[in-house]
């Protein structure tokens, strides 16, 4: 079809008189078409040239990549390399279990396997939301009184005061 339009859009540029005396003539003597499937075929030249550069860039990023490990295996890095972080690896997977099973001891039992899949991040976020959502309880003494010391009159306290430490002045009466 692109044959075609290409076909017509010269026939009618040829049979079309060009004329410059009026914008409004020149208006009507543009051929659209031509105009738009010359667009096309830039467009897709374009997109041929941008598909062509991200290949090429594949590609040199790969032979790159083969030609390191070549050289690595070559010189035999790689084991000095790997025998080198080791130690760091053992003490680091060590740090980790120990971490996520301090983390998940400190979560309900229920929510334990499903949260142990998590990362260490994660489990330690969740597990600061939960501590911040729980209450927190004073500690309770058995016969511990308030520390309140009620040696003045209670006629001359206001009643605010009367009524805050209504308690204290009812266990002093009811002690004697």
């Amino acid at each position: 079809m692109t044959e075609e339009g290409v076909q017509m859009s010269e026939e009618t540029q040829d049979t079309q008189p060009v004329q410059e005396s009026t914008p409004e003539i020149q208006d009507e003597s543009v051929d659209y078409k031509s105009l738009y499937l010359d667009e096309v075929q830039n467009a897709k030249k374009l997109r041929k040239r941008a598909q062509d550069a991200e290949e090429t860039v594949q590609v040199t990023t790969k032979e790159r990549e083969t030609q390191k490990v070549k050289q690595m295996k070559e010189q035999e890095k790689y084991k000095e390399l790997y025998e080198s972080t080791a130690p760091f690896k053992e003490k680091w997977e060590s740090y980790e279990s120990k971490r996520r099973e301090s983390l998940l001891s400190k979560l309900p039992e229920e929510d334990r396997e499903g949260l142990s899949q998590k990362d260490l991040d994660t489990l330690e976020y969740i597990v600061s939301i939960k501590e911040e959502s729980k209450p927190v309880n004073p500690a309770h003494t058995p016969n511990q009184s308030r520390n309140m010391n009620i040696d003045e009159d209670w006629t001359k306290l206001d009643e605010k005061g009367r009524r805050e430490n209504w308690g204290n002045i009812m266990q002093k009466y009811k002690k004697n």
